[in-house]
């Protein structure tokens, strides 16, 4: 069997140059692929503005000094407010030109001082858009600080009148309205910030390091089809019959070699992976995942070429199949534009398991269930390839 298994791992070797030259050509166009998108990405990642339609009905000084604050500041950050009278303001909304179209009436700041509280008026669009959404709650904020605001200068006035402090009322308006002020001048006090990304915890090039570690495997075990998929000389399976080596033997002496390849091509990816990602520490457990995931590949390779027979038909099907894991497994595009069965099916999906453990081990969440459930895979992949070899073996005695 040693004899058997130096022999194969010559002949592996003899394919390494082959599989190198066969992954470097899917690699470029991978690699070209991510520049352009990381390209796009880092071009088109500007805030778009969304238009206000801005109609100023009172010609006096107090407003103009109010207008700034509300299209300056940082809550309105996302808008363009355009300053057009009423009836233009209603056609663009109409046609869709503005998001919304915000009125502020005559005598709206002297309404205020006086109580009469002259309302401004916000129109959205009858199909609701997300702009409309926060302009709508920007406003609401707004009006709810204004009532609150007034009603505590309402409330002391009363207070005050009632016990015969009115000479102390410029005092009292006077610390509200700086409390007031302050307040409104807070954004916070309105708006609170959270951010989220579809990659999760994961920037973009860990995201993607974590895809193009794996495709870097899939196209080299590609490559390794034509180790896989030649058959064995009929004179040399027949000098192992005679020898009473099977095609089980033959097998293990094909995974014996392609397993050393894999797990020295996983552990150099690693390597490189913990210089490129930062977040990817090289622990025990780290280690265990990445000897897992060597396992893993091994057992799926061998299997498809296999099942095939044919280096040909093996190199399509193990292609598509892994492709069509990764993509499963949110590769391409993450889990927030793919269906929610893409993210139930990634535990039963062999790649789409690695792929998710190499993304909880970038984050350092990686725990031991990643590696007992590609360990569990290596399991059934392997129970598939004996099995396969036991029918094999079968039809040569027949």
């Amino acid at each position: 069997m040693s004899v058997l298994f130096f022999l194969q791992l010559k002949r592996a070797l003899k394919a390494v140059p082959r599989v190198i030259a066969g992954a470097t050509i899917p690699l470029l166009l991978v690699g070209m692929a991510v520049f352009f998108a990381w390209s796009h990405y880092t071009s088109s990642s500007k805030t778009l503005l969304s238009p206000v339609a801005l109609v100023n009905q009172d010609a006096g000084d107090s407003l103009n000094m109010i207008l700034p604050m509300i299209t300056e500041s940082e809550a309105a950050s996302g808008f363009t407010f355009m300053e057009m009278s009423e009836a233009a303001a209603m056609k663009a909304l109409e046609k869709g030109d503005v998001c919304a179209a915000l009125i502020l009436p005559k005598d709206m700041v002297s309404g205020i001082l006086d109580s009469t509280n002259t309302p401004a008026r916000l129109y959205l669009p009858k199909s609701t858009t997300a702009p409309s959404l926060l302009i709508g709650k920007y406003a609401e904020a707004g009006s709810r600080t204004l009532g609150a605001s007034q009603a505590g200068i309402y409330s002391a006035t009363d207070l005050y009148k009632t016990y015969g402090l009115t000479d102390h009322l410029s005092d009292v308006y006077y610390d509200i309205n700086t409390a007031n002020l302050k307040y409104a001048l807070s954004r916070e006090s309105a708006f609170s910030v959270a951010s989220t990304t579809a990659t999760g915890m994961l920037s973009l090039p860990e995201y993607y390091g974590c895809t193009l570690f794996l495709c870097i495997l899939l196209f080299f075990g590609a490559g390794m089809g034509s180790f896989l998929g030649t058959p064995a000389p009929k004179t040399f399976s027949d000098q192992l019959r005679r020898n009473g080596m099977g095609t089980f033997s033959l097998e293990l002496s094909l995974f014996l070699p392609l397993g050393l390849f894999f797990f020295i091509l996983t552990f150099c990816l690693g390597g490189l992976a913990h210089i490129f990602l930062p977040g990817l520490s090289f622990t025990g457990a780290t280690a265990l995942f990445l000897l897992c995931l060597a396992l893993c590949f091994t057992a799926f390779t061998q299997l498809i070429f296999s099942f095939t027979k044919n280096t040909g038909h093996g190199l399509l099907l193990f292609l598509f199949l892994g492709l069509f894991m990764i993509l499963f497994g949110g590769g391409f595009l993450p889990y927030a534009f793919l269906p929610d069965l893409c993210t139930d099916l990634t535990p039963f999906l062999p790649l789409a398991a690695c792929l998710a453990g190499l993304r909880r081990a970038v984050t350092g969440a990686l725990s031991l269930t990643d590696s007992l459930l590609l360990l569990l895979h290596f399991g059934v992949l392997s129970g598939l390839l004996v099995l396969l070899s036991l029918i094999g073996r079968r039809e040569v005695h027949e």
